[in-house]
C-alpha cells in the first residue's frame, strides 16, 4: 500500500510524542544521534529505529506519522448493535 502523495505545501498534523520521535530519528538519520541512544531513549529496538529512519529518508515526516490515525478502531461495535444496547 504506497502513502498518500502530499504537496509540498501540505500539512502534517503530529502529537508532541511523534514531533519528538521525528526529531530523534532525524537526528539518527544526520548521523548526531546513534540507533542505539535513540532505541533506548524510546523503549524501542535498534532494528525499529533503523526501519523508521528508512521511512524518514523515503517518506519524510509523514511517513513517521501513525497510519491509524482517523479510522475507527478493530474493536468498535458495529452501529446496531450500539443503538439496540443503549435503547434497552
Amino acid at each position: 500500500m504506497e502513502a498518500p502523495a502530499m504537496s509540498a505545501t501540505g500539512t502534517i498534523t503530529m502529537t508532541m510524542r511523534e514531533v519528538d520521535r521525528f526529531k530523534a530519528i532525524q537526528d539518527v538519520v544526520d548521523g548526531r544521534l546513534t540507533p542505539t541512544r535513540a532505541a533506548e531513549r524510546f523503549g524501542l529496538t535498534t532494528r525499529q529505529i533503523r526501519r523508521r529512519a528508512a521511512r524518514l529518508r523515503e517518506h519524510g515526516s509523514e511517513g513517521l506519522v501513525s497510519g491509524k490515525r482517523a479510522r475507527p478502531g478493530n474493536y468498535r461495535p458495529q452501529a446496531a448493535t450500539a443503538n439496540h444496547a443503549l435503547s434497552a
